[in-house]
């Protein structure tokens, strides 16, 4: 049996939600308070899955008992009603840990609606900042299609970030929201995070694919740390992956279990998610029939096509000539270096026309996925081609560790 404790100073609104909430949900029983300082006490004894408390209550009010929640039941989720709508009060709750902010007066079978879904939400999960990639958490929410809210905390900032269905719908950080406040937050330093499921976006703000965001996150963080240390070329990659010390412990011991999509080696280096084995022999790059043996500058491209979703990966001189290439059967490599190589010229002189200095990386997204180019030194250009949700972060760590690889192993 679960139990949904209801808060309200009002009777009459707690008379009508005590007798008419839990229909059609005969697992569930319906307790009631008319204070915080009495919802405290009867959590103590009889815990609750969800508390749904009224905003403006004599005594402790909502946010506040919202607060005491958090820290002394973290395991109950709280759903804040109001009858005086306001941006400060949704977003202060929402910063608090509230699953829903609910407007007076309601339909009830609305409420019954979201007191269904917030009593499946899982738990979600905390950690810290310093313990992992904050893009790593993005990416997670995103491939479990996870509606949820992220929320950051370092020093006196916090910020959230909201998703529905595994997509980036809002963020918000002091007085940003929208694409700003999630770049804000993603360039937080240290701290402590907590993944909230089961939270609604509250409003729309951010309309970019996931990929769009996060591609722009890693060149802006490319070009923060180029600044920084003075050398794009010497600047350490912003999507590495952030690993531990030694000395540094996790704040929940599951949390790196729930990173799924990350695979680390004994040495610590961040591997792209392996193929899965159901992926047929036909489907996967190969070299022509004739070569039996990798050359090494096919070797270094497999790095690439090893990444679930990648399937070509081609060195291409800027004249238009194919120098090498792993692309799956049925692929001509050679027509993809003749138009890549007007591309990538076209991208290069807009950008150059643009006052936007040099090109690094160029991604053009199409219906069926992604297209990525990037220079190799001053005479050659890498094009990866992959299929749609492949993760673009692994293509970017790939193209950052294995460029000056390819340059040297091409002789460029």
């Amino acid at each position: 049996m679960k139990r949904v404790l209801v808060v309200d100073d009002e009777e009459d609104m707690l008379w009508m939600l005590q007798r008419n909430l839990n229909k059609g949900m005969e697992d569930v029983e319906i307790l009631a308070a008319k204070s915080a300082e009495e919802a405290l006490a009867i959590l103590s004894d009889r815990p609750a899955n969800l508390v749904i408390t009224d905003i403006n209550m004599p005594g402790m009010n909502g946010l506040d008992l919202l607060i005491e929640i958090n820290n002394r039941f973290p395991a109950t989720g709280v759903i804040i009603m109001t009858a005086y709508p306001s941006n400060a009060y949704e977003n202060k709750a929402m910063m608090s840990g509230s699953l829903r902010f609910i407007e007076k007066p309601f339909d009830i079978n609305d409420v019954r609606t979201i007191v269904k879904e917030a009593l499946k939400v899982n738990e979600g999960f905390q950690g810290t900042v310093d313990g992992v990639d904050l893009i790593d958490i993005v990416q997670f929410n995103s491939l479990s299609r996870a509606t949820a809210a992220l929320k950051v905390t370092t020093g006196d900032r916090e910020g959230m970030i909201f998703f529905k269905d595994g997509a980036v719908l809002h963020a918000m950080c002091g007085q940003e929201t929208g694409e700003s406040a999630f770049f804000t937050i993603l360039g937080f330093n240290g701290g402590s995070l907590q993944n909230i499921r089961g939270v609604q976006p509250p409003i729309v703000s951010i309309h970019k694919s996931i990929e769009g965001l996060l591609f722009e996150a890693a060149v802006n963080n490319d070009e923060k740390s180029a600044a920084e240390n003075g050398s794009a070329d010497d600047a350490p990659s912003s999507d590495a992956v952030a690993h531990r010390s030694d000395d540094q412990q996790p704040a929940t011991a599951t949390l790196e279990e729930l990173i799924t999509n990350i695979d680390l080696d004994t040495a610590g280096d961040a591997k792209p998610p392996a193929r899965n084995d159901a992926d047929s022999r036909e489907d996967r790059p190969t070299t022509s029939p004739e070569e039996f043996e990798m050359t090494e500058i096919q070797s270094i491209l497999a790095e690439f096509t090893n990444i679930e979703g990648v399937h070509t990966a081609c060195l291409i001189g800027r004249d238009g000539f194919l120098l090498d290439s792993l692309a799956r059967p049925g692929i001509d490599a050679e027509m993809i270096a003749a138009i890549a190589s007007s591309g990538f010229g076209s991208a290069e002189s807009m950008g150059s026309q643009l006052g936007q200095g040099e090109l690094r990386i160029t991604l053009f997204e199409f219906e069926n996925g992604p297209v990525l180019f990037a220079p190799v030194g001053k005479d050659a250009i890498l094009v990866i081609v992959a299929d749609l949700d492949t993760n673009l972060g692994w293509i970017r760590i790939s193209i950052k560790k294995n460029s000056k690889k390819i340059q040297a192993a091409a002789s460029l």
